[in-house]
């Protein structure tokens, strides 16, 4: 007689559940641990979902920023140490089950690769339906976590059928937003803004809106990085370069617009298309190698309906993408010593260029922080160079070197020549802000010398580049037959004698 061991190894299961708010994540996945727990009664169920970690003892949910971040810090934990005591104990049944929205599709297969790696069975399922959400998620969000899930599909997800199926009026709005990317842009013309209710509504998938710690009641728009490299670029994104606005969609801090390098300006496919003849006269201020830094002091009337808020009466320091980053910190570190200033010209944003021993730089430059423009948050008035300079003498703040009244072949002719980051480039006449100049220098020098990436071609993808070397992976695809036939060496060489010639 042969023996054979019919003995089943105990069951490992990790589940994935992947829905937006109210698709019924948290009611499937109590239904798979009553499966499960049926089939295996000593099972260990692990149940990982930042709505259940942001709730207390008394069943009390409360959202924080810092409250969100804690519940995803302890569910990676929660995950790591599942599948650990997984492997450790092979005899113990267990179930994993994860049921956040898993919107990220990069991130739903780092945890599905975790899970096997650790021997578990997988599996995945995408939640269809359209119960109200528990927390008060608003409705544009919770569609354009719908429409990112459907744009992020992963290949193995099963789709559940949904008990309670959308609504031909919310079908009607995803369709909206769907379509968003082909509208015509509206104005507001009130607050002098091209960053609508309908915009913040149905734009979602191109930007962030991201809650501040220190002032709950405010949030920062930052456009997706995505936009760089899809050429999505509209007049709303533009602004949307660390935009501060209320609960009430109501401006509260006014960055500089986002502008574009010459590079990106003259190539074929820009959206913002520019000619400059080398007889055109213009100004030229010089770029300084920091990071940018935003101080407007908030001084609300009455009827604004944010004046009982926290943050009226503040000086509110913030950077491109965050009131609450080590460097939004800095920012304040450096400038806090100008609040009068401030105070001076309440509901303006006072723009810095900030320099700092902790933010390394391919640049090195004077450490501070050097005044570079002022803007008019109620109008989006962008104050001329000499208001600024006028500015700046009364206050005994630091400008940059300015060239005033040059051809723009001069500048083209003296950027070969300098060792800076660069020129933010002014027609004389007009004081119209045209583009960024970047010189030679810093472009060879910060790609070469800044990126970490040992991959010539990861290098070259637009996704772990910056927008100022965008043209050139135009051109390299362009140019890969002759390209890919050079050693590394002769590449290196191809590239920088391209970033050098860009200018011409």
């Amino acid at each position: 007689y042969v023996l054979t061991n019919t003995k089943k190894e105990p069951m490992k299961k990790f589940i994935l559940l992947r829905g937006h708010q109210g698709s019924g994540k948290s009611t499937f996945a109590q239904e798979q641990i009553n499966a499960f727990q049926k089939q295996y009664p000593d099972a260990e169920i692990i149940h990982i979902e930042n709505d259940l970690l942001m709730t207390d003892e008394n069943g009390n949910y409360r959202f924080t920023v810092d409250g969100i971040e804690q519940a995803q810090r302890k569910g990676q934990a929660m995950m790591l140490n599942a599948c650990k005591r997984a492997k450790q104990n092979p005899q113990q049944p267990m179930l994993i089950i994860n049921s956040n929205t898993n919107q990220k599709g990069s991130a739903c297969i780092h945890l599905m690769q975790q899970a096997r790696k650790h021997g578990l069975l997988v599996e995945v399922y995408r939640l269809h339906n359209f119960y109200p959400n528990h927390h008060g998620v608003k409705e544009a969000d919770v569609l354009a976590a719908y429409i990112k899930l459907n744009n992020n599909r992963l290949r193995e997800e099963i789709h559940v059928k949904a008990m309670q199926p959308m609504n031909a009026e919310t079908a009607a709005l995803i369709e909206e937003m769907q379509q968003f990317s082909q509208r015509e842009l509206d104005y507001d013309e009130n607050q002098h803004t091209w960053v609508t209710e309908k915009y913040l509504r149905l734009g979602r998938r191109d930007f962030v809106a991201k809650i501040t710690k220190r002032y709950p009641e405010l949030s920062v728009l930052k456009y997706k990085r995505s936009v760089f490299y899809d050429n999505r670029f509209d007049e709303a994104l533009r602004e949307m370069r660390g935009l501060v606005i209320d609960n009430h969609n109501r401006i509260i801090v006014r960055p500089f617009k986002k502008q574009f390098n010459y590079s990106e300006r003259i190539a074929k496919d820009s959206k913002y298309p520019l000619h400059l003849d080398d007889a055109q006269r213009v100004d030229a201020v010089v770029k300084i190698n920091g990071f940018l830094g935003c101080c407007t002091y908030v001084a609300l009337p009455p009827e604004h309906p944010s004046h009982a808020a926290a943050f009226n009466h503040q000086v509110i320091y913030s950077t491109t993408g965050s009131l609450d980053s080590d460097f939004a910190k800095m920012v304040e570190s450096h400038c806090c010593q100008y609040e009068a200033l401030f105070k001076a010209y309440p509901n303006h944003t006072f723009l810095f260029e900030i320099t700092d021993a902790k933010d390394v730089h391919i640049i090195q430059e004077r450490l501070g922080e050097t005044l570079i423009g002022v803007i008019d948050v109620a109008t989006g008035r962008q104050f001329r160079e000499d208001e600024v300079n006028n500015i700046a003498a009364a206050y005994g703040l630091q400008r940059p070197p300015m060239l005033e009244n040059i051809t723009f072949g001069e500048l083209k002719a003296l950027l070969k020549t300098v060792k800076h980051e660069g020129f933010m480039v002014f027609d004389a006449a007009t004081k119209e802000t045209l583009c960024k100049l970047k010189s030679p220098y810093y472009l060879v020098s910060k790609f070469f010398g800044r990126s970490n990436e040992n991959s010539l071609g990861r290098k070259l993808d637009k996704k772990h580049v910056d927008e100022e070397y965008y043209p050139l992976v135009d051109y390299l695809r362009e140019q890969r037959d002759t390209f890919n036939t050079l050693g590394e060496q002769e590449k290196i060489a191809f590239i920088q004698r391209y970033l050098e010639n860009m200018i011409e």
